[in-house]
């Protein structure tokens, strides 16, 4: 019988893989719910390097001499390969399937993105590309195939070392202990300097993906895991006795707790995250791990009645993380009719079903009848290889920018006078970039950066474009430079419109250290310029807190709007944005947008006027329910008040 054999089923790590797959689930499928649900998977990775050291150190005592040579490695990286990649193929054959019935846009890049998922490279590409899941302009369709990059890539670096250090310290029979230690001391250091380079990138450079998706700086977890595998092999670790159990019960329930108490606090763009969640984290999952270990029962290998179904579930983990991101994102197009917040419900309900699925009926299927599977297969791969045929290398948005970078630059050659383009403002930020060049970044002249540039002037509904002049908003988004002294003794900066133009006066009486600037028609797009402006007359300074109340005239901006104006205002600042509320026309979708970047950025936050100005529509507002009457003005300069005060 072999080691594999024997070694008994640990019951309780499977019940930890399905609370880590919710909060990974709930992070992805509800922006903004759960902000640090990104945290989970340590648990993965902890339970990862467990397993696996486990597993090692098991082979080591069996093959001895043999373990490690290039034959065992090829051998175990073949291992490692089979248990990822059926799930794997299964998950880029459907959702590449799908995708070529849903918008063209999500297959932008595909191609390259299905290379780098097949050879277990994503995460190196993320890196790379700065591509992830908060910045991108066209989602990843397999954005969550880093972490299967990322296992593959220090389980193999994790047998190479285990294998060097057995060549160079081999275990001999009257020092065993001794070898244990060694190689415990060596898993902790290991940690040690992963975390420790984790806190570097994400905590003192702001380099958020390279700690996040660094095949050095994100290996801590799992080393941890195989730390605990030493130390439980060493030790031979017993079941607690009946009147300990409940003490390692209580272990095991407080630090999942931790974890997801964390889990509504913590962002991914902040320091935080790297020096503390995530290490924490770590730490809490081998807790968990040693108290299950605890908890096992002597001698019955059974699992609870209570454990059944999230055992199960636990099981699915895996597949269901690869399968719930690439439904998530192609759903809203597929089931259009539907209303757009019942999708993430049907895609997690979908990847639960699909794995089980590939679990009870595709995977006894392929191993029974394998030459009708092969067939079958490769008859499936027809409109995968149809969508990636079909994939654009960039999408509209880009090819709308890339048509109106073309005729900003016929229009500088040839005249200034006001010229016609079609711009979509989903893009914003590239936008900013291509138009302006340099606009994130600071320049010696004010009149750098408040060079007009292409922006809307009015909603238009022509193949989702808006059209704009070419100079037609600087007196917009121009900065009232003579009022740029103030500046210096102000701690709160108010861009706005018509609606913050009334409240002006209130919010002057209302908010100490306030400076205002308001016009009427002004748009978000608008802030750009004017914090680009008055940060560059200001010898590269703003105030530490900006609010935007831009959301009254209608522009369709997108996260990436936002972004370009936190670009313009660079480091160091809060930001506010402020709901727009105009009685019939509807703001949903830009005031989603807003709370999606406050439940995603740890510097951004809501003023939510909609919340007060619904209940007290007639109160605060005129008969077009938009412009605010005087109550309504206090009203706008209190939560002003009550969000900055706070921050």
């Amino acid at each position: 019988m072999s080691e594999k054999t024997k070694r008994r089923h640990i019951i309780g790590l499977d019940t930890l893989k399905l609370i880590a797959i919710i909060l990974i689930v709930i992070y992805h499928c509800f922006p903004g719910a759960l902000t640090g649900g990104f945290i989970a998977v340590e648990i993965f990775f902890a339970i990862s390097g467990f397993l696996i050291g486990q597993k090692l150190l098991s082979e080591y005592k069996i093959k001895k001499d043999k373990f490690g040579s290039p034959k065992e490695f090829f051998k175990f990286t073949i291992g490692r390969l089979k248990r990822f990649l059926p799930t794997l193929l299964f998950c880029i054959i459907l959702t590449l399937s799908l995708a070529y019935f849903a918008d063209p846009d999500l297959l932008t890049g595909a191609r390259p993105n299905t290379l780098s998922a097949v050879t277990f490279s994503t995460n190196i590409v993320s890196i790379i590309t700065g591509s992830t899941y908060e910045n991108s302009l066209i989602l990843n369709l397999f954005n969550p195939t880093w972490f299967l990059a990322l296992e593959l890539q220090v389980c193999l670096l994790f047998y190479l070392i285990f294998a060097a250090f057995t060549k160079l310290s081999p275990m001999k029979n009257s020092k065993t202990n001794n070898f244990y230690i060694k190689f415990l001391v060596l898993c902790l250091l290991i940690a040690t300097i992963s975390f420790g380079l984790m806190a570097l990138y994400g905590g003192r450079f702001s380099l958020f993906d390279r700690a996040y998706f660094g095949p050095d700086s994100h290996i801590g977890a799992f080393f941890l895991g195989a730390a605990l595998a030493v130390f439980t092999t060493m030790h031979q670790i017993k079941p607690a006795t009946e009147k300990r159990r409940i003490s390692w019960l209580v272990a095991l329930l407080i630090s999942i707790a931790g974890v997801i108490a964390m889990a509504p606090f913590i962002h991914y763009d902040s320091a935080l995250a790297f020096i503390m969640a995530l290490p924490l984290t770590a730490a809490l999952s081998i807790i968990m791990i040693f108290a299950i270990l605890k908890l096992q029962k002597p001698i019955i290998n059974k699992t609870p009645r209570a454990l059944i179904i999230p055992e199960y579930l636990g099981k699915l983990s895996f597949a269901i993380y690869l399968l719930h991101w690439g439904l998530y994102i192609l759903l809203p197009s597929l089931l259009s009719f539907w209303p757009l917040e019942v999708a993430p419900y049907i895609a997690i309900a979908l990847s639960i079903g699909l794995a089980i699925l590939l679990q009870k009926v595709i995977t006894p299927f392929s191993k029974k009848h394998k030459i009708i599977f092969a067939i079958l297969l490769a008859c499936s791969t027809i409109l995968p290889i149809m969508s990636l045929i079909k994939a654009p290398e960039k999408s509209s948005i880009e090819e709308n920018l890339a048509e109106a970078k073309i005729e900003l630059d016929e229009a500088n050659n040839q005249t200034e006078e006001a010229t016609t383009v079609i711009i979509d403002y989903s893009g914003m930020k590239v936008l900013a970039n291509l138009l302006n060049g340099e606009v994130m970044k600071f320049f010696d002249g004010a009149e750098d950066f408040a060079k007009p540039y292409p922006v809307a002037t009015t909603a238009a509904w022509y193949g989702g474009g808006v059209t704009g002049s070419l100079y037609g908003r600087d007196y917009y988004s121009t900065p009232d430079y003579g009022r740029t002294s103030e500046l210096a003794s102000k701690r709160v900066m108010v861009l706005g419109d018509s609606v913050v133009l009334g409240a002006t006066a209130d919010l002057y009486n209302t908010v100490p250290g306030v400076f205002v600037d308001a016009m009427g028609s002004r748009n978000m797009t608008d802030a750009i310029n004017l914090l680009a402006g008055y940060r560059a007359a200001n010898g590269g300074s703003l105030p530490y807190i900006i609010v935007i109340g831009l959301v009254t005239n209608y522009v369709n901006f997108g996260t990436d709007t936002l972004q370009a104006i936190m670009d313009a205002a660079g480091p160091g600042h809060q930001f506010v944005f402020m709901t727009g509320y105009c009685g019939d026309y509807s703001r949903d979708a830009q005031n989603n947008t807003i709370r999606w970047m406050a439940n995603n950025y740890g510097n951004v936050h809501v003023g939510d006027w909609v919340s007060v100005v619904v209940p007290n529509v007639d109160w605060y507002t005129y008969a077009d329910h938009t412009h605010l009457t005087p109550a309504g003005r206090q009203a706008y300069a209190d939560l002003v008040y009550q969000v900055v005060s706070g921050l």
